[in-house]
């Protein structure tokens, strides 16, 4: 199959650089290769190089210095790390490890014969969650049950081998995309905590959901290529094609479109906020973050190892 050619993808918010980054780079390896100088290696290293996880989290958060960015750091490479583990495994199997992950972020201790993702679960978990506040726990916790939700439907559709409409694609992809987590973590590195009306204002609930849009998209795009490969793999390409009968170049141009439309969108709804009264502080550094992160997420998937060559070279930014 000759290389899909995508239309370049809309990105009006600046990329910055996290002035620390090898320092980040270095630090996360280090404590990843301790962790992995055992018999039951479950996290490639040399695939975690590629990986520049830190590059994506830096430019998330390119005012934070190494050391507040580590415990959510390895949080998100475990996350891909679990993500590739449970690659093709049965949907009832997945179902399992996700429920006793989560009962891990909970407090729980793995059982001596769990699988080693989960005892370091439980490490990262005392850095990432010891000496937040409960209510932010909560959420967080609330947060990582929706991904682990929405991964085990996608592996039911897989395992079905369906291709899902695209409205009810688009509700599975807003779970298994993660971003309700990487959110919620924002408030916590970033040092400020929005009470739970203030996030459940339909302005702010619309403004991140169109940033999980943007995201996700993003990602199915560039994953595309990978996609093609793996019978019945999600994506929103791939339901676009289904629902409106197109050849596979023009359900690529019209994904591009969902997303360039997406992120217009996240403008207009970012200009028609309310005043938050004494949290309009908070809320500004909030949408500050959803932009840094749709950013992040742009320039890391063309730079990241995770996606083929040929698919980022295709998907080019705008300034």
């Amino acid at each position: 199959m000759s290389p899909l050619v995508s239309p370049p993808l809309f990105c009006p918010f600046p990329t910055q650089e996290h002035p620390r980054l090898r320092q980040l780079e270095e630090e996360a390896l280090a404590r990843w290769a301790g962790q992995l100088e055992t018999p039951t290696q479950h996290v490639d290293l040399e695939k975690l190089c590629r990986g520049h996880f830190p590059l994506l989290l830096g430019r998330a958060h390119p005012t934070l210095p190494p050391e507040r960015l580590g415990a959510a750091l390895d949080f998100l490479i475990w996350c891909f790390s679990w993500n590739d583990q449970m690659a093709g495994v049965p949907p009832v199997w997945l179902q399992e490890q996700s429920w006793l992950a989560l009962a891990v972020l909970q407090g729980a201790t793995p059982a001596r014969d769990a699988l080693p993702s989960l005892w370091l679960l439980r490490d990262i978990r005392e850095r990432l969650l010891g000496s937040m506040p409960r209510d932010w726990r909560e959420r967080f916790i609330r947060a990582c049950q929706s991904y682990f939700r929405g991964t085990i439907c996608e592996a039911r559709v897989r395992a079905g081998r369906l291709c899902l409409e695209v409205s009810s694609y688009v509700e599975l992809r807003r779970m298994s995309a993660g971003t309700s987590m990487v959110f919620t973590q924002m408030e916590a590195l970033e040092g400020f905590f929005l009470p739970e009306d203030t996030l459940a204002h339909p302005a702010l609930v619309q403004l991140m959901r169109t940033a999980t849009d943007v995201m996700a998209w993003a990602n199915d795009l560039f994953s595309l290529e990978c996609d093609l490969r793996d019978d019945f793999h999600p994506n929103l390409v791939l339901s676009l094609q289904l629902e409106r009968t197109l050849p596979l170049d023009e359900a690529l141009r019209a994904a591009v479109e969902m997303h360039d439309t997406a992120v217009r969108r996240f403008l207009v709804q970012e200009r028609a906020l309310p005043s938050f009264g004494a949290h309009d502080a908070a809320v500004s550094r909030l949408v500050l973050g959803l932009r840094r992160w749709i950013r992040a997420n742009l320039d890391w998937s063309l730079l990241t190892g995770r996606y083929p060559r040929t698919a980022a070279s295709q998907c080019s930014r705008v300034a």
